[in-house]
């Protein structure tokens, strides 16, 4: 059958970034793979790069542009979806792809089988079910909502990211994780086997994470109802600004290590009763929870990034 590979997808700081060097064991053959959200324009080559010195790459794109709709969106298997706000009223989705092959002509081939399908408030992608080993296929899904867009997303063996989005949204992953960055609204995430990072957001937010980890960076002020966000196994680091106004509370089992550097903790309250570890600091009742079962807790000073300066 043709060879799908799955990437990890690593959330770092302001963005995710899913970067590796892939081994077919059964073909012998590796290559690279590259997804990012950093990049400002909506260019497929600048987020979406495969590569292998054996093979031939070939990529095009496809878009669409829909009214602004209630919309389920599956990524392809081992695809990714990035997701930003926009000032039309209309929803963009364009679906970057790339293949390689042992040559140009199968790789065109294989190409014209990925397809975006559009229909009944939903956004598939289809790709080509081929018994080629030589052929691997990459698909990033990129989307333009207006604010207040309502999405459903969900993606296998990939990743989904949301950038300074404001709407509804739900996101869920197997095997990949989520990033946050810049978005409120409402919007509930799940990894079940892969990391999410949260960093400037605001309004209700819920993330759950089976196994991974949480990386979180908070704005001085959370603007909205909170955060609440939790790992069965799995660390948690949260990035704390120095004129924090929000209360935060996190909490581990009675097993957890908690380290708190700088001076974030100085007038923090700890209690250690119940068989639970909780921790409190900020201004207020507490609207950021974070919880670890199975997992170390990390608490430490934000520190500003060149952007921020």
């Amino acid at each position: 059958m043709q060879r799908w590979f799955g990437f990890l997808l690593v959330a770092i700081g302001c963005g995710w970034l899913a970067q590796m060097h892939i081994a077919d064991v059964h073909a012998s053959r590796s290559y690279s793979f590259i997804i990012n959200d950093d990049a400002a324009s909506d260019d497929c080559a600048q987020h979406l790069r495969m590569s292998d010195d054996d093979r031939a790459a070939v990529r095009s794109e496809e878009s669409r542009e829909l009214p602004n709709q209630t919309l389920t969106i599956t990524a392809a298997h081992n695809g990714g979806i990035q997701v930003t706000n926009w000032s039309k009223p209309q929803i963009a989705v364009k679906l970057c792809k790339q293949v390689l092959a042992k040559d140009e002509a199968a790789a065109r081939r294989a190409l014209e089988a990925v397809k975006l399908e559009v229909g009944s408030g939903k956004i598939d992608v289809r790709t080509p079910d081929s018994d080629n080993d030589d052929i691997s296929v990459g698909t990033l899904l990129l989307v333009k909502a207006p604010k207040g867009a309502q999405l459903d997303m969900s993606a296998y063996n990939g990743g989904i990211a949301l950038t300074s989005f404001s709407g509804n949204a739900k996101a869920h992953t197997e095997n990949g994780g989520i990033s946050l960055k810049g978005s409120s609204g409402t919007l509930n995430v799940e990894a079940q086997n892969g990391g999410i990072s949260i960093r400037d957001c605001g309004g209700e937010v819920n993330a759950n994470v089976q196994n991974g980890g949480l990386s979180i960076s908070l704005p001085a002020h959370w603007d909205g109802k909170g955060l609440e966000a939790h790992t069965h196994n799995g660390g948690l680091v949260i990035a704390v600004p120095q004129d924090i106004a929000t209360g935060v509370e996190v909490s581990g089992s009675e097993h957890t290590s908690i380290i708190c550097k700088d001076d974030v903790c100085q007038n923090a309250q700890r209690t250690w009763d119940d068989g639970r570890k909780v921790l409190r600091f900020g201004s207020g009742a507490p609207q950021v929870h974070a919880t670890t079962v199975n997992g170390g807790i990390i608490v430490k000073r934000r520190e500003q990034s060149s952007a921020e300066l």
